[in-house]
């Protein structure tokens, strides 16, 4: 057993609520600082929670972290959960580095730098990945060097609401009518590849880009137009990029865990797309199927090498849904029947809201849901 205290710096979202499950089923039972501008509808409700600080701003969550945990008895972890929170800790590196154990690029502002999509794409380039074309405009500007159909989307991953900025654009009037609603100065505008699957590939790098990965999601469906719900886990099967990889995870200098993601091509080719420099919404399915990769980083960072002895596959392949997404997207758009769906659901090995062990947030969460319809 660990003996640091863990802190969980967190959105109101269920990967934050995968994070927490994960501790505890592990014994450790964190303490959560959970940044939320509206009512929280969600994490506050498990189980596992030791003490939880509500903040409204990332100012007052850090404030709340230093003053709170900085003088443990033994150097506490500190747990991102989303872009935003981790480019804080990543801001304020050089007063954190002695005092948490928290993911970071052995330098301050690197990570952030990094999740300008521009900046880790080329960086992916120069490792040997592929890559779609890209280019970086100013919104409303047209594109000097890609062909219609074009992807939009924001430069960096810490913008809110940066999904919101994603259209697929066939010609220069459709362009011009997505800048419209694009919220960000500059744009990304991105190749459009029509997708066959998705590609996860979910690990931890200590020692400043030493990167352990060994299992990989898919998708049982997508669409071209949002990411998958309904997923599976299983042993990773891209040899050919994975020097590659390993390469990019070097130059990053990155110590903490990840989320690779890749698009598989109507080509059959595997085109490079992002690192989440955090964990990302199927680590707690991870940890269920067998690979608590959590714990096997904390218990690394403290032995300045890779441990895996937590490590035990109970089975795969490993089926996961985000039930409630997978509902929206599948059931009421009429992709498969009730029937089929619930199948599917109840098949499941493991869900991203309801959970036996710990089911008052999922419980809350839908009369939370329903009670602001009636308002």
């Amino acid at each position: 057993m660990i003996e640091n205290k863990f802190v969980v710096f967190a959105v109101d979202h269920f990967s934050s609520l995968g994070v927490i499950r994960c501790l505890g089923e592990a014994g450790i039972r964190p303490a959560v600082i959970l940044f939320s501008v509206q009512k929280p509808k969600l994490i506050q409700y498990s189980k596992y929670i030791a003490v939880l600080h509500h903040v409204r701003s990332l100012e007052e969550g850090y404030k709340c972290l230093v003053d709170e945990y900085v003088n443990e008895s033994t150097k506490p972890f500190v747990l991102a959960t989303s872009d935003e929170v981790e480019s804080c800790l990543d801001l304020h590196y050089d007063e954190l580095k002695d005092k948490f154990y928290f993911y970071h690029a052995q330098e301050q502002g690197r990570v952030t730098k990094m999740m300008q999509k521009h900046v880790i794409v080329e960086m992916a380039k120069r490792c040997g990945l592929r890559i779609p074309k890209t280019e970086i405009v100013s919104r409303g500007e047209s594109s000097k060097m890609l062909k219609f159909p074009i992807l939009t989307k924001a430069p960096t991953s810490t913008i809110h609401n940066w999904k919101n900025n994603v259209f697929i654009c066939h010609n220069e009037d459709e362009l011009q009518e997505a800048y419209k609603h694009i919220k960000c100065e500059k744009v990304l505008l991105q190749e459009y590849i029509e997708k066959q699957d998705e590609l996860n590939v979910e690990g931890f790098c200590i020692d400043g880009g030493e990167a352990y990965f060994t299992l990989q999601n898919r998708f049982h469906r997508i669409t071209n137009k949002s990411y998958g719900n309904y997923a599976y886990i299983e042993k990773y099967s891209y040899p050919e990029l994975e020097q590659a990889i390993r390469r990019l995870f070097r130059e990053t200098h990155y110590n903490g865990v990840f989320e690779l993601e890749f698009m598989i091509g109507k080509d059959g080719k595997c085109y490079f797309l992002e690192i989440n420099f955090r964990n990302s919404a199927w680590l707690y399915a991870y940890s269920k199927c067998g690979q608590p990769l959590l714990m096997m980083w904390a218990k690394s960072v403290l032995c300045n090498k890779i441990i895996t002895e937590d490590e035990n596959i109970r089975k795969l392949p490993f089926n996961l849904m985000d039930e409630i997404t997978d509902f929206k997207w599948s059931v009421m758009s009429g992709i498969v029947s009730p029937f089929t769906w619930l199948k599917e659901c109840h098949g499941s090995d493991c869900h991203f809201y309801y959970n036996k062990q710990d089911s008052l947030p999922f419980y809350m969460y839908i009369w939370n849901r329903f009670w602001g319809l009636l308002k």
